[in-house]
């Protein structure tokens, strides 16, 4: 028997206690249960309207691999909400045996109670947004919580569930010794996957106002490259393998919704703001008002459509090879793309017939994107 083709589904909440200085996503931290019930319903007809739209969705002739419930805070979602959300898609979406299923928290939302509604209701990995455990540094983070309540949410999260990630922010006040340690205390709970990412300031956001203002000072870029490869070293002397730009697992605990996406498989998005892909088509959600009254008007949202041509599809898998730590086969370059010039600077290496980018290089991902679209012109 012939294996149906895999998918996954994205879900974004876009509820937040309040708003991280640095967060430029589709969220709000203007709501209410009413408000919620209303997004939840919107959200199941979605899914009914894309299910009626897609005869591979409505047939279940793909397989669900994955389904991640991302935000905003998800935590904050109701229990039965949630659960509501998860039995109606689960049930009809034709999920694998193996089917991944993510929520996303927040150290001080997530209850031993909320972990085991999730549990009940098919979540098993949660990925815990901790970002430090020192009170200052998620001060300047604008962050809600503070560092005991981010090690409960730890506790918590290690000892509800079978797998749990957890991320970090690289950026001002973070000293080497206090990350390395902590990443430490977090491998020590149960923590199988870390996601380490630097500090990046968006337009809009209090971050960026802030250091407009004077308010703040990012680091130094070597001083934050030193903080990075550090504890990517740390990581990997725990038994962490880092399989992408900013993501290490233990052997097996790698996240398979996010592999997928760079793998160039299709998903599903639903949600406002939500992104999806299939095909050579990208779209993307418009943000709570505008989805809530597309769906409560009877309708799909009114996305935004992006259509890859060649080029753009070679660029983009090229990219996303490059981001993991199987690289992209040299066969693959472009003609004009110069192999020696990035090995004498220490950007990558070749293994094998492979290309694969240092911990330098990694660091300068977006330089290397500009290079090879060049190459591409």
């Amino acid at each position: 028997m012939k294996a149906r083709r895999r998918y996954g589904i994205y879900i974004h909440v876009p509820f937040c206690s309040s708003i991280c200085s640095y967060c430029h996503f589709a969220r709000t931290d203007r709501h209410d249960p009413a408000l919620r019930r209303r997004y939840a319903a919107a959200l199941l007809r979605e899914w009914e309207l894309r299910r009626a739209a897609c005869g591979s969705l409505r047939s279940a002739r793909r397989e669900l691999a994955t389904l991640y419930l991302g935000g905003g805070t998800p935590s904050l979602l109701e229990a039965e909400l949630t659960a509501g959300i998860l039995a109606r898609i689960l049930g009809e979406a034709g999920p694998a045996d193996d089917c991944e299923v993510t929520a996303e928290a927040n150290p001080e939302s997530l209850t031993a109670g909320l972990a085991r509604s999730w549990r009940d209701a098919g979540v098993g990995r949660v990925s815990l947004g901790v970002q430090s455990l020192d009170d200052r540094v998620l001060a300047l983070l604008g962050r809600r919580c503070d560092g005991a309540t981010a090690r409960r949410g730890l506790r918590t999260a290690c000892a509800e569930f079978p797998r749990v990630s957890a991320d970090w922010i690289l950026g001002p006040g973070v000293r080497a010794a206090a990350l390395l340690a902590e990443l430490d205390e977090a491998a020590d709970l149960g923590v199988e996957h870390f996601s380490l990412y630097l500090l990046e300031a968006h337009a809009g956001t209090a971050l960026q106002r802030d250091l407009e203002a004077g308010r703040l000072a990012m680091p130094p870029d070597a001083e934050l490259e030193a903080l990075y490869l550090a504890a990517r070293d740390h990581l990997e002397g725990l038994g962490f393998r880092q399989y992408e730009v900013a993501n290490f697992a233990r052997p097996g605990a790698e996240s398979r919704h996010n592999r997928a996406y760079w793998r160039g498989r299709p998903y599903l998005g639903l949600g406002p703001g939500a992104h999806g892909y299939y095909g050579r088509l990208r779209y993307a959600n418009p943000r709570l008002d505008n989805w809530l009254q597309d769906l409560e008007g009877g309708g799909l949202p009114r996305v935004r459509l992006d259509r890859l041509d060649r080029d753009a599809r070679r660029l983009e898998r090229l990219v996303l090879g490059l981001r993991t730590a199987a690289g992209i086969a040299t066969a693959d370059l472009p003609e004009r793309f110069a192999v020696e010039p990035g090995i004498e600077e220490g950007l990558w290496e070749l293994r094998g017939p492979q290309l694969v980018l240092t911990g330098r290089g990694i660091l300068r991902i977006d330089t290397i994107e500009a290079y090879l679209a060049r190459c591409l012109d």
